[in-house]
C-alpha cells in the first residue's frame, strides 16, 4: 500500500491517468471519502466529487496494489 500527498490539481491528474488507461480504468477499484466522512464509489463519480471539492482522501488500484492519495 503506498500512500501520496498532492494537491486538489494533482489528484485530478492521477484520476484522468487512470480513465485514459482505458481496460485497466475498468480494473481499477477507486472508493473516495469526503470531508463530512460519506463514501463515494466508482471513478467517474470520485472525479466529479474531487472536482468539486469534497473529497479528502481517495483509495484506487486492483486486488494486488493499492493507493491511497491525500487530497489537501
Amino acid at each position: 500500500m503506498n500512500r501520496y500527498f498532492t494537491t486538489r490539481q494533482g489528484a485530478v491528474r492521477r484520476l484522468m491517468a487512470i480513465k485514459r488507461e482505458g481496460t485497466e480504468a475498468f480494473r481499477a477499484t477507486v472508493i473516495g471519502r469526503q470531508s463530512d466522512g460519506s463514501e463515494v464509489f466508482g471513478l467517474e463519480r470520485v472525479l466529479l466529487q474531487l472536482r468539486v471539492g469534497r473529497i479528502a482522501y481517495f483509495s484506487c488500484g486492483n486486488s494486488s496494489d493499492r493507493d491511497i492519495v491525500f487530497v489537501s
